[in-house]
C-alpha cells in the first residue's frame, strides 16, 4: 500500500471513530445538586382584633373591650368622628334622619341595628337613646338597661326618682331618664336616654 493510501485509510478510520461516539446532550446532563436553603417559617397570622362593645354612660357611650378596659366616647365629640367610632364597633347605621322640630333644635338621629340611637346637634354628639330592641344588647356597665326592673334601677342609682309625666311613668337618675311600663318594683324599663333628647311632652 502506498503511503498516500495509508494516510487516507487512517484518516477515514479516525473520522469514523469520531462520528461513532455520540455527542453528550447538555440538556440530559444532570444538574449538579444544589444545597437547599433554610425554609422560611410561615408568616404569623395577624392577631385577632379585640372585641369591643358599647355600654351606656351618663356622659356619652363607653367602649368596652374583652379585657374590661374602657374608653369614653364623650358628649361633645364631632359628629363625623363619633359616627366613625360607633360604626367601627356596631357596623353601618341602619338609618340616619334629621328632626327639625326637636326642642333643642334640628337634631340628627343615627340609628344602629341594636336598638341604640346616637343624637347629634350642631355637628356634635350630644345624646343617645335605647329602645326595646336594645334589651340585653346595650346596657350600662352595671348591666342595667331596657328590660331591667325598677328594683334593679333602685339598686343601681341612688338618686332615682319616678313620677307620672305626659310621657308615662318616667324615671330620672342624674342625667339619665327613661320610661317604665308600670309602677312597683317589678315594673320594667321600656326606653332610656341621656344627654340631648327629642321627646314631645
Amino acid at each position: 500500500m502506498s503511503f498516500n493510501r495509508l494516510l487516507s485509510a487512517l484518516g477515514i478510520a479516525v473520522f469514523l471513530a469520531a462520528c461513532g461516539k455520540p455527542a453528550e446532550d447538555p440538556a440530559k446532563t444532570p444538574a449538579a445538586p444544589t444545597q437547599a436553603g433554610p425554609v422560611a417559617p410561615p408568616a404569623a397570622a395577624p392577631a385577632e382584633a379585640a372585641t369591643v362593645s358599647v355600654a351606656l354612660d351618663s356622659e356619652g357611650l363607653r367602649l368596652v373591650t374583652e379585657t374590661g378596659s374602657t374608653r369614653l366616647l364623650a358628649f361633645g365629640r364631632p359628629t363625623a368622628e363619633a359616627v366613625e367610632v360607633l360604626t367601627g364597633v356596631l357596623g353601618a347605621p341602619a338609618n340616619r334622619s334629621v328632626n327639625q322640630e326637636c326642642g333643642a333644635g334640628p337634631t340628627e338621629f343615627v340609628e344602629y341595628g341594636n336598638g341604640l340611637t346616637a343624637l347629634f346637634l350642631d355637628g356634635r354628639f350630644t345624646g343617645w337613646s335605647a329602645d326595646r330592641e336594645s334589651a340585653e344588647l346595650v346596657t350600662f356597665m352595671n348591666g342595667v338597661g331596657v328590660g331591667s326592673t325598677r328594683q334593679q334601677l333602685t339598686e343601681a342609682f341612688a338618686d332615682l326618682t319616678v313620677e307620672e309625666s305626659t310621657l308615662g311613668l318616667e324615671f330620672t337618675a342624674g342625667e339619665v331618664s327613661g320610661l317604665l311600663d308600670k309602677d312597683g318594683p317589678t315594673g320594667k324599663v321600656q326606653a332610656i336616654w341621656a344627654g340631648t333628647s327629642c321627646v314631645f311632652r
